[in-house]
């Protein structure tokens, strides 16, 4: 009897311990189940779009994936799992945010963090700079500095405004981590979506002071960079303010 239970104690101890996992080829990343797989391709999608669109000028529509060899280790079993994104070229250009340009600003009213009522009127007799922007947008976080130092820089002359998608709360919270010295505007994803329509995030819009936009950019472009992006140096974001508040 002793022999038969510790027969079934080992053989319910191995089909405890057999165990099928997926590893992604090319990487050190193992899942432990088949569902986890889509949930894995998803966040490579995201990430990709995040981080790489604007570095490369593709966006990632879906990542697929095959089954390829499968290896046992011990009392497991390991299947290589081959990823590939479905990239789809991005033309800057085409935007539909571009097809602003020369536009006047739509009507706006709005409440800022810091419960400052922002209106056309307001803003009227002063160049705007407005930055399109989401806490989770890693291209976004890392012109930060820059825009405000260009804040710093031009705060007497021209209304600095960044415009989210994003909840209070959850921009609140962020701010604790990274300071944002713009005048923020949160909860704005109908006012994006009707009237900038932005496919991607940052963009970057500057008013004149009659209430037209002159110039829209993809964000801040590195000095030595050759991207063709529709990005823009920090450079040369001052010269086109100093040359519509000079006006």
């Amino acid at each position: 009897m002793k022999n038969i239970l510790t027969i079934l104690i080992f053989w319910i101890t191995s089909i405890a311990i057999a165990q099928e996992y997926y590893q992604i080829a090319g990487t050190e990343k193992i899942l432990s189940t088949k569902d986890s797989i889509q949930k894995f391709l998803n966040k490579t999608k995201d990430n990709y779009n995040k981080t790489s669109v604007e570095k490369y000028g593709y966006i990632a529509n879906s990542v697929i994936y095959e089954f390829g060899e499968t290896i046992k280790r011990n009392d497991s079993t390991i299947t290589f799992v081959k990823l590939s994104l479905d990239l789809k070229k991005v033309d800057y250009k085409r935007d539909e945010i571009f097809e602003l340009q020369d536009e006047k600003l739509t009507e706006l009213e709005l409440i800022t963090l810091t419960g400052s009522k922002l209106n056309n009127q307001i803003l009227k007799g002063k160049v705007t700079f407005i930055n399109l922007w989401f806490v989770n947008c890693a291209p976004c976080l890392k012109e930060i500095p820059q825009l405000n130092t260009l804040k710093i820089k031009y705060e007497n002359k021209v209304n600095f405004i960044a415009i989210t998608f994003d909840p209070k709360s959850k921009v609140i919270e962020f701010l604790k981590r990274k300071p944002f010295n713009f005048d923020i505007v949160t909860d704005q994803k109908e006012l994006l979506d009707n009237f900038f329509k932005p496919s991607a995030y940052p963009k970057i819009l500057i008013v004149n002071k009659e209430g037209v936009i002159s110039f829209i950019s993809n964000g801040i472009r590195e000095e030595e960079s050759d991207s063709d992006n529709v990005q823009h140096t920090i450079t040369e974001l001052q010269e086109q303010l100093n040359q519509l508040i000079s006006k």
